[in-house]
């Protein structure tokens, strides 16, 4: 009879042994339902779904990339140093596209030449250098002292890492002088550029 309530204890306590972990065996699915593991699945769809968007960004940056400078103002000034208007440079094809937007010179026309400094330091603009390029249009000024000509360049562009870039260092200047060809130069602009 003394063997009968120890093996009834030992029982019990199998029993509860089995209940113990049949608890941590059932407490694990829960952690694993409960969301944590659901959640790091759908991070895991979220995340396969993120190389489009990948591929957004690179071609973002493929663009960043093959883009040269596409447009550059020029400040200009005549003698005295009083400014006289703009030249809006733009990327062509065959060159750099010069949009004039002056006043204040004389009538007439005028030599027009980029030059191989950054420089307008009046009342001369010898400080431009000589001639960065070759031949350009002579440009025309009307007798109100206005001109809007256009043209293209095209011996120059605006990639910095070619030869005949507008911005190579140090920069260059658009210069104009009084006659067509060369002589006393009447106004200057340094080249300075922003992307777009």
């Amino acid at each position: 009879m003394k063997r009968w309530p120890l093996l009834f204890i030992a029982l019990a306590f199998l029993l509860i042994l089995s209940a113990c972990g049949s608890n941590t065996t059932n407490s694990d699915p829960p952690t694993e339902t409960d969301g944590s593991t659901e959640v790091e699945d759908e991070n895991v769809d979220e995340g396969s779904e993120t190389p489009p968007v990948g591929e957004e960004a690179e071609d973002n940056s493929d663009e960043g990339s093959s883009e040269d400078l596409l447009m550059a103002t020029v400040e200009m000034m005549d003698t005295d140093g009083d400014a006289i208007g703009t030249a809006e440079l733009t990327t062509e094809t065959d060159g750099v596209g010069i949009k004039l937007n002056l006043e204040n010179l004389e009538a007439g026309v005028h030599g027009i030449q980029f030059h191989e400094a950054g420089k307008c330091e009046t009342p001369d603009f010898e400080s431009a250098g000589g001639p960065f390029a070759g031949d350009m249009p002579d440009i025309e000024v009307a007798d109100d002292g206005t001109t809007k000509d256009e043209f293209v360049a095209a011996d120059v562009t605006m990639k910095t890492d070619e030869d005949n870039s507008l911005l190579h260092p140090g920069g260059t200047a658009l210069v104009i002088y009084a006659q067509e060809d060369d002589g006393e130069r009447v106004a200057c602009g340094v080249v300075t550029g922003e992307t777009q």
